[in-house]
């Protein structure tokens, strides 16, 4: 379900999806992808990274740990790893021009 959703929304409308009731924009760079299905409603936790590239950063299924506290812990280590890949870019382009 959820790869297909990915598959669906993400790769037709980027971040656009957040327009729809399927995304929602977080801040700092972070929207998330919401899937609902029987019994399953999964969070998807991605950023917008240049013009066709979205990173998926985490998720979990909000059906089986509805609470605030636990979607707040959720969203916590989504920015933490967006955090994690903005430092390595950051990192590989001042290497980049050391070499050059």
């Amino acid at each position: 379900m959820a790869i297909a959703a990915i598959e669906t929304f993400l790769a037709e409308m980027g971040l656009n999806v957040c327009s729809t009731e399927h995304g929602k924009q977080l801040g700092k760079g972070l929207f998330e992808l919401r899937i609902r299905g029987d019994e399953v409603l999964l969070r998807i936790f991605c950023h917008a990274y240049g013009e066709k590239i979205v990173l998926l950063l985490g998720g979990y299924d909000k059906g089986t740990r509805s609470s605030s506290r636990h979607q707040d812990k959720e969203i916590e280590k989504a920015r933490k790893r967006l955090r994690s890949f903005k430092l390595r870019r950051q990192r590989e382009q001042i290497g980049k021009r050391r070499r050059s």
